[in-house]
């Protein structure tokens, strides 16, 4: 016999609609058709594209020949052959998923109306607070000043995101400025900078000189938490390992088998908060119904990853979240309200500067390795030769 709490997530997965139809997409957003046919135009002009490129490298799977006079600019041919291919085959693939995403959201609005949520097909931006949302190193606003100031921002990123700022920069070279997008969101809370509560898919948006997060793209949960708390991070092991974000020195182990399925991780000096905060009631839960997540809590805010992103992986993964956030949130928000940092100013209200965030591990050290294999690769032949010339 289930549990009420087995029921209440069969509760969940009973009102996720059981099927949509093309008909209904059809109905909903008929130029989702109208782009996956162009899709497959793109798709049908990648084709010869492709095989140019590759007869004239490879000569498969045919030879071109060309006069002596032509054959001069065969590199260029080659070179916009690969390029065009590429941006055609990335075009007319993204189209075709078209109608497909179509009945996506679809299928999650009905859940949403059902479990009196919002949906929005993108949703609010993360803020770019904690290490799945790739904060980074960079010094970061107090979260009020932070959310006045993306709230300014919100209004103004449709006309801005092509323009520089007026000291030359970018407007992207904001390091508060989110570098996630939510996608097929579910949420409650009122329109705000941040919701109450949101369950998005995350893809990564930022440049190449923006920092990363362990992944780029992933489903995740957000919700608030009564106070700001210690930076916590519980690091699931059946998704991956977070060690190359973190160091050693802040991992700390908790009692019983809860390492065999975590690893959790607090500022230093913070081990004896991190522990009034995971009590047992806390960690069963995490046992029970989070172990192939990753958990933070950053500031007032808690957020669930998951590596599931695919469409038909929406019926699980939203409602285990929803129901996660119900379990989870009351053990963690329990313990929230009872907590108190001495260190800080205010101890009922505030987490001192030392526990306001992890450190996170140099990329100094990574660096300096792979060049030393590079360099080890390119030395290697030389070295060789002049041995052998003994």
């Amino acid at each position: 016999m289930n549990s009420p709490r087995d029921e209440r997530l069969a509760q969940f997965r009973a009102e996720w609609p059981r099927h949509v139809s093309w008909a209904e997409v059809r109905a909903d957003d008929p130029g989702a058709f109208r782009m996956a046919a162009k899709g497959g135009l793109l798709l049908l002009a990648a084709v010869p594209l492709s095989l140019l490129g590759t007869s004239l490298v490879m000569e498969f799977p045919f030879t071109i020949s060309m006069p002596g006079w032509l054959d001069l600019i065969r590199p260029v041919v080659y070179i916009i052959s690969v390029w065009g291919s590429i941006m055609l085959w990335l075009g007319g693939l993204i189209m075709l998923t078209m109608p497909s995403d179509a009945r996506r959201a679809i299928a999650i609005k009905r859940f949403a109306a059902a479990r009196d949520l919002g949906f929005m097909r993108f949703g609010f931006a993360p803020p770019r607070a904690g290490i799945m949302f790739a904060e980074g190193t960079a010094v970061q606003l107090p979260r009020r000043l932070r959310e006045q100031a993306q709230a300014r921002a919100s209004k103004k990123a449709s006309k801005t995101s092509s323009k520089k700022t007026s000291n030359g920069s970018a407007a992207g070279d904001d390091p508060n400025k989110p570098l996630f997008r939510a996608e097929f969101a579910l949420w409650t809370g009122g329109f705000a900078y941040e919701p109450g509560l949101q369950i998005a898919v995350a893809t990564y948006q930022g440049s190449k000189s923006d920092p990363k997060g362990p992944r780029n793209a992933f489903r995740y949960l957000t919700t608030r938490l009564p106070r700001d708390l210690p930076h916590l991070m519980i690091d699931s092991r059946r998704n991956g390992s977070l060690r190359g974000v973190l160091p050693g020195t802040e991992r700390m182990s908790l009692e019983g088998d809860f390492d065999r399925h975590f690893a959790v991780y607090a500022p230093k000096g913070y081990e004896r908060d991190a522990l009034e905060l995971l009590t047992p009631d806390v960690m069963a839960c995490l046992i029970d119904y989070g172990k192939h997540w990753d958990v933070e809590v950053v500031e007032d805010r808690l957020i669930v990853a998951s590596n599931k992103v695919r469409g038909w992986s929406d019926r699980n993964e939203i409602t285990a979240l929803l129901r996660f956030s119900e379990l989870f949130g009351d053990e963690i928000g329990h313990q929230a309200k009872t907590y108190s940092d001495p260190r800080a100013s205010h101890p009922r209200s505030q987490v001192a500067v030392s526990g306001q965030r992890l450190k996170r591990r140099s990329a100094a050290w990574t660096t300096a390795i792979f060049i030393a294999i590079v360099a080890a690769m390119l030395a290697f032949p030389h070295v060789l030769g002049w041995f052998l010339d003994r």
